[in-house]
Order: C-alpha cells, then structure tokens, then sequence
C-alpha cells in the first residue's frame, strides 16, 4: 500500500516527521508532566502532537515494511524493522496517558472553579504524571534506537565503499 510518492520511497520521506515529532512529544509530555504553567495551555496541544506522531509511526512502520520487500532483508534491516515495527505502539502509549493527563487536569480545574473538589490534583493525577514521565523518556529511548539502527542499515555500505572522483576539496 504505502511504496513510492515521485518515486521516492515514502519511508525516507515520512521517517523525517517521526523523527521531529517524536522529541517534540517527549518535550511536551515532560512539561505537561511536571509544570503547571505549561499544563495551562498545552494539553490539547500535547495530546494532538501526540496523535500526530502516533499517525506518522505507524505510516513509516507499514511504508517501511513495503520498503523492505525492496531492499532485501539484512541484519541491519531486520533489526532496525523488529524495532520499528514497537515504536507506533510506544508512540500511543505517550499519546494516550497525555490524553488522560489532560482529560483529569481539565476535570480537576473544571470541579475547583464549580466549587466541587479540592484546586489540588488528584492522586490518580499525580501518578499519571510520574507515568507521563516515564512514557515520555521510554519514547526517547524508544526513536533513538530505531533512528540509529535506520541510519547504521541505509549508510553502513556507504562508508564502506571508495568514492572515485567525487568532487573533494583535493582534486585539481
């Protein structure tokens, strides 16, 4: 389904988005988890650059699947697909516990503005946000270890070949 756009694979294409909207996600999670001020503005935010994100992994998993057929299966392929193929899910994961995170932030200012509960956060808030933590820095690790095995299978023969007259600062 998902191959070539002008020819071009739309793994390389679509793996650029994953790879900025993934540290964005994790930024945003990690403000969102531990700064009120932030909280104040970004849940939506935060959640939909998850989505986002979430949308964007999994088009480059099922791109990079097609891509695969294509380029043939080497070590380095299939480690860098065996962890390309989590990364969607982990992407949800972040995306949904920022979801809720907002959804009970919004709840809780929502009841201390009625008058009906405590302008302190919940204790399932607070736990959510030491998840929120952890689903953000697992996401990092998480796009780091894909990104780098990506780049070890598409350049790990480029470096290993002599470049015949390529235009180097050396020629005459």
């Amino acid at each position: 389904m998902f191959d070539t756009v002008f020819g071009i694979p739309v793994h390389a294409l679509v793996v650029h988005a994953v790879v900025v909207l993934s540290p964005l996600t994790v930024l945003m999670l990690l403000a969102f988890s531990v700064s009120e001020r932030f909280r104040a503005w970004s849940g939506w935010l935060t959640t939909a650059v998850g989505a986002l994100t979430t949308l964007f992994s999994f088009v480059a998993s099922s791109s990079g699947e097609s891509l695969q057929r294509r380029v043939g299966r080497t070590d380095l392929v299939r480690e860098h697909a065996e962890l390309g193929d989590l990364l969607p899910w982990v992407v949800l994961g972040a995306t949904i516990v920022a979801g809720v995170l907002w959804y009970l932030w919004r709840s809780g200012r929502r009841a201390a503005v009625d008058g009906e509960g405590p302008a302190r956060p919940s204790s399932l808030f607070r736990i959510l946000t030491v998840v929120g933590v952890l689903a953000a820095v697992g996401l990092a690790v998480d796009v780091t270890l894909v990104g780098h095995s990506g780049a070890k299978a598409v350049w790990s023969e480029v470096g290993s070949k002599t470049v015949q007259g390529g235009g180097g600062d050396d020629e005459g």
